[in-house]
């Protein structure tokens, strides 16, 4: 019977359209994480400012990126904040040690290629990026503290399941196990793999340090989530309404970039006192070691010319 009435409550979620002032906010992040106060500061400043309201719909309530991208399209949901931006092209610039930071995603996004690519995701999915919801750079935790490259050999670590993390893990000498979201914490707990990689804040929230003794600093992937909004909807929006959303985006990133440093400060410091041993390795070699996934899928995603232009803007 419960198992009937989430399914109800799910549909409920899917079908419902938003009334015409509302708009429905998507994201993973929950209460406690930075980007769920991002979200928040958003809707302060759209309902200070405009005749809209916001519902903020955490913890994938409304699906996974996919689902939600086609409920953007139909007009039910309005904001979805994902690592998933709709479009290859974008989503590859999460290559491994590509990007160093929020910035270098803002110059590649200001380019004429990227011009293409945003025309593509509005043609295609019906949807446009709003701008950024910043994520820390990702990490590694496993079964036992990781000191050098050496470490990682042999070790089952769950992948999420795009080629990039799986090539890349592969290239760092570990063997990738792609494995849905939800699985993690107990496949960790029972040794079905002996650790993971995602933000300091997410193995915090999700509480995986619990079951693992290490966690190393590899910076190995400096991807944002991305703020995308309903095509028709904006279209629909006055000029004014418009720029408060990009404002409130603005708003609510400044927020989370201030939340992100001290909560990492915070998380480390939780896990130390957990007995989890937190190791900084020297990163060349886990640099070195990645070069030919960024030179394949890199030249597969954008062909030779543009990867040589978006590798000159990621080492800036």
């Amino acid at each position: 019977m419960k198992t009937v009435l989430k399914a109800v409550a799910f549909l409920a979620l899917l079908t419902t359209t938003a009334s015409a002032d509302e708009i429905r906010y998507a994201t993973w992040a929950k209460q406690g994480e930075a980007q769920y106060a991002g979200a928040e500061e958003f809707k302060r400043v759209v309902e200070e400012k405009t005749d809209h309201t916001v519902t903020i719909f955490p913890g994938d309530q409304l699906g996974k990126p996919k689902e939600v991208y086609t409920q953007m399209a139909l007009g039910t949901t309005q904001i979805l904040a994902s690592g998933d931006p709709g479009l290859k092209e974008i989503e590859y610039l999460a290559l491994p040690y590509l990007m160093k930071g929020m910035k270098n995603y803002q110059d590649v996004l200001k380019t004429d290629f990227a011009e293409v690519w945003n025309e593509k995701l509005i043609n295609d999915r019906k949807v446009r990026i709003l701008g950024f919801m910043p994520r820390s750079p990702r990490q590694i935790s496993a079964n036992k503290p990781i000191e050098t490259i050496e470490d990682l050999a042999g070790l089952k670590l769950r992948a999420p399941e795009r080629d990039y993390y799986v090539k890349s893990l592969s290239a760092l000498g570990a063997s990738p196990t792609p494995m849905a979201f939800a699985e993690v914490y107990t496949a960790l707990q029972t040794g079905v793999v002996d650790g993971q990689e995602n933000p300091i804040e997410t193995i915090y929230a999700q509480k995986f340090y619990e079951v693992q003794k290490g966690v190393a600093m590899l910076d190995y992937i400096v991807k944002p989530a991305y703020v995308t909004i309903s095509a028709p909807f904006w279209d629909s929006l006055s000029e004014a309404d418009q720029a408060v959303l990009v404002e409130a985006n603005e708003a609510s990133t400044a927020v989370v970039e201030k939340l992100l440093p001290e909560q990492q400060e915070k998380y480390l410091q939780v896990m130390k006192d957990a007995g989890v041993t937190i190791t900084y390795p020297e990163k060349a070699p886990f640099i070195e070691a990645t070069q030919s996934v960024r030179d394949e899928l890199g030249t597969k995603a954008w062909g030779k010319d543009v990867y040589e232009q978006i590798k000159e803007i990621g080492a800036q």
